[in-house]
This record gives structure tokens, sequence and C-alpha cells, in this order.
């Protein structure tokens, strides 16, 4: 459990120095808002192929441990040459081979964890939260060691956690039994057959969007209404903290109450936190409105993680799972950040919130109508022997 969640934060540090601070880096290249938002939405793209690929990989070869370092090692490999080029064309196509691979590494550790999790009865929110807590302190770690080196040293730092990643990642244990079901492509064709599945993943996709729109869009608005750097570095490590709490409790919450009754109540706090959002103009409140992350985030995705497990194989869960987030992080992020953007240009930030708003009231509407038609007759889910 030590070793699972050290690795968590090991590894959601560097989703912070790509994410959070990458901007930042190909702003300091000379790359243009339009290009950084272009190689980024890229990389949200290459995402949606690589994380199901791998996802099927670890389900074939009936390792999940493999696949994940192997994408580590890739990552580490690809990214000494991102690192030490600077034109555009070059920047975006090593951008996406390193997404390719990088995008699969959470995925697939979440995978490990929820085995493991269920196998020894151990709490996965205590184990998840240190992701979140990577993310932050990275935030403001790198922040600092960047304002005294340079943004120009982020891809050594960048390789130095990773290192420190793969290096605790040896150590883990892959947990999964072997199945003596064969994996193929036809699985994975029945897995998007299974109706109660894709319903879900529709549902999510409305609820989770909105969340990708404000990971995309929140910096601005917080910038174009007088916030300082400093202020928007606060606001993102506060959200992230915050979580923590609610992660470490949800494994008790999970053993009380039904996984579609926690997400209807995080898609209605969504609903509640967007509107809040769209009615503040002040940085002050918008900052305090971040708190409202460390509770609809986390009682979203891991309910909803978990209620993925439920409806499908076991065989099949690590493709099940990285399919899940493909859609709501990938495909929602492409819909968040692109469409999202395009609205804010022309409506103004409070109009994009209370839209988000009316988005996810959308997806809850479709919760309580799930948990209905489940009470009156459940739909199917599936098995791979037909």
């Amino acid at each position: 459990m030590i070793r699972l969640s050290l690795f968590f934060f090991l590894l959601f540090a560097t989703f912070s120095a790509m994410g959070a601070l990458m901007p930042l880096y190909l702003k300091d290249l000379g790359l243009t808002t339009e290009e950084i938002g272009f190689l980024l939405a890229m990389g949200a793209v290459i995402a949606i192929i690589g994380q199901p690929f791998f996802g099927y990989v670890s389900d074939r070869i009936q390792s999940t441990k493999k696949v994940l370092i192997s994408v580590m090692v890739c990552s580490l490999f690809v990214s000494f040459f991102y690192f030490s080029v600077q034109s555009f064309i070059m920047l975006l196509i090593l951008f996406i081979v390193l997404n390719f691979f990088q995008s699969s590494s959470g995925p697939l550790i979440e995978n490990i964890t929820i085995t493991y999790s269920k196998k020894h009865n151990k709490n996965y929110g205590l184990i998840r939260l240190w992701g979140d807590v990577g993310v932050g302190a990275a935030a403001v770690i790198l922040g600092a060691l960047i304002s005294i080196v340079g943004i120009q040293y982020l891809g050594v730092m960048y390789a130095i956690i990773l290192l420190m990643a793969i290096a605790v990642g040896l150590f883990l244990h892959d947990g999964r039994k072997k199945s003596t079901v064969p994996i193929s492509l036809r699985s994975v064709g029945r897995l998007l057959k299974n109706r109660e599945y894709v319903w879900f993943l529709l549902i999510s996709l409305f609820i989770f969007t909105t969340h990708r729109l404000n990971d995309s869009l929140f910096t601005i608005y917080l910038s174009d209404i007088g916030a300082t750097e400093t202020q928007v570095g606060f606001a993102w490590m506060l959200a992230t903290f915050a979580s923590a709490p609610l992660f470490v409790i949800m494994s008790r919450l999970l053993r009380k109450y039904k996984e579609m009754t926690l997400i209807v109540i995080a898609s209605f706090l969504y609903v509640v936190r967007w509107l809040l959002y769209g009615f503040s103009g002040d940085p002050t409140v918008l900052i305090t409105l971040q708190l409202l992350n460390g509770i609809t985030f986390p009682l979203f995705i891991v309910s909803a993680l978990f209620f993925v497990t439920k409806i499908i194989p076991d065989e099949m869960a690590a493709t099940g799972q990285t399919i899940f987030i493909a859609v709501i992080v990938g495909l929602g992020g492409l819909i968040g950040s692109g469409g999202g953007g395009w609205y804010m240009a022309r409506y103004g930030a409070e109009s994009t919130y209370f839209f988000g708003a009316f988005i996810t009231a959308v997806g809850t509407l479709l919760c309580i109508l799930t948990i209905y038609n489940q009470g009156r007759k459940p739909l199917p889910t599936m098995s791979l022997d037909g």
C-alpha cells in the first residue's frame, strides 16, 4: 500500500509537469497561443487512441504492470527528444508520440490499484489521494524551482521524477488473476455492445466534459478578471488538496451507498458548482469555490471507476477502464476545451459556466432515469463467452 501510494505521488507529479507547466514551457519557446492550444488538443486526441490500446494489450497479455512500466520507459525515452527540439512541427510530432504512451499510465495504475484494494480489502481512496497530493505538491515545488533556474529545465525535472516513479513501479505487484478466457479484438467489440456500459459512457461524458472545460478555461477566466499568477497557482493547489479528505472516506461511502447514487449526488453538486462560478466575478470568491472540487471530483471519479468494474467481465477490466478514461478525459477534454473555448470567446465566461451547468444537469437527469430503470428491470451485462 505504501509503494502504491508513493507511486501515485510520483507519477501524478509528472502529470503536473506535463500539464500545468507545459503551456509556460511552450510559450517560452516562442509558440503562439493558437499553436499551444492546437498542440495540447492533439495530445488529447492521441490519448483517445492510446489509452484503450494499452488497456487491451494489458488484458491480452494478462499483465497490467508490464504494460505500465513499458509505457513509462517509452515516455522517458521520447521526452529526451521532445525537450531538445524547438520547431513547432517537431514539438507537435513528439508531443503526440509522448502522449500516446504517457496518457495510458494513469488508467493502468488505476486498474492495478482497484484490483489490489478489492483483493486485500484496502481503502482505494486512501491510496488514490496521493495522486492529487503529487499534482499539487509538484505544481508548487516545480513552480518554485522554475522561478529560480528557469523553465528550460522542465524536461530535466520531468525525467528525474519519472525515473523515480519507474524505480518504485518495478516493485509493484500486478495482482490480477490469470484468465482462461482468451482476449481478442472480438472481445472489445462485444464490450462495446454492452448496452449498460455504453450508456454509462454517455452519461459520464455529459457530466465530466464540464469538469474538463473548467480544467482548460478556469485559468483564463481568473486571469481575465484580474487574478495574479500567484492566485491562479493557489487556486489549483487548493482544488487538488481539497480532494484528499473525501478520497480517504470513499471506500466507506461505497460500502454504504450504491455507485449510481453517489454519481447522482456528484453530478448535482457539479451543477451547483458551475452555477456559482457563473454568478461570481470576483477572483477571491472563485478561488474559494475551488474547494468544491474536493467533493465533486473524488465522489464522481471513484464511484464511476468502481461502477465500471461491476458491469464488465474481470478479464476485460483494464480495457473497460481505459476506454472509460479515454472517453471522459480525452473526448471530454476535446469537447470541453475546444467547444468551451469557442463558446467562451463569443459569449463570455459567465455564460459558458451557465451552459456547463445545463449540460451537467442533463447528465444528472440521465443518471436518475438510469436508477429508475434499474429498479424496474436492470439492463443486461455481458460475458465474453456469450
